[in-house]
């Protein structure tokens, strides 16, 4: 057992000297390093670049019929009197693929043509509408509608009073519903 310590000594000295050594030889034999001078710096003219604007994301708007045998095309009114909650609305811009339209588009109208909001997702079937809109630029109502298409050709019933679309119509800001009514539209010849 002597042994085993002797030699865990031994083995310990040894270790301090040669880190001894090394720190030693690495004190006395380093050269000092050199305190470089203060940089002068200058002043660039920088070209400011403005920066580019984010484009908003394209509205995704699925249409799930068949565009040569159904007609959606024409601004949609309330059939009747504003319901509670909607007496600034005018109308709902329809422009769907078909016979009118290759590539389509909603809109809705509000407060005598001042604001709108388009359209960022939309569903539309040969029976079913369904879309959300992105708020309106300077109020920031954002509308949703939930229905179903009464007829298939616009056309026959523009202009006559009759229903063309029924549905459940909400208004909203800031995430909050403001009114939601079922609401029947009449058509209206769009363009000229």
């Amino acid at each position: 057992m002597r042994r085993v310590i002797l030699w865990i000594v031994a083995l310990l000295i040894t270790f301090a000297i040669g880190t001894g050594a090394d720190s030693l030889r690495r004190y006395l034999f380093t050269k000092e390093t050199p305190v470089a001078a203060p940089l002068e710096v200058t002043a660039f003219d920088i070209e400011k670049i403005p920066p580019i604007p984010e484009l908003p994301p394209a509205a995704n708007l699925i249409f799930d019929y068949n565009r040569e045998k159904v007609d959606h095309y024409g601004a949609l009114h309330i059939l009747g009197p504003a319901p509670e909650g909607f007496r600034d609305f005018d109308y709902i811009e329809l422009a769907l693929p078909g016979i009118h339209e290759s590539s389509g588009y909603i809109t809705v109208y509000s407060e005598n043509y001042n604001q709108w909001a388009t359209a960022d997702f939309a569903l539309i079937t040969e029976r079913y509408l369904n879309f959300t809109t992105e708020p309106s630029k300077d109020k920031g109502f954002e509308y949703r509608f939930e229905g179903e298409f009464l007829v298939n050709n616009f056309a026959s019933v523009e202009g006559k009073n009759k229903a063309a679309v029924r549905g459940t119509l909400t208004k909203i800001k800031d995430g909050r519903t403001l009114a939601e009514r079922t609401i029947t539209f009449r058509v209206e010849h769009m363009g000229c």
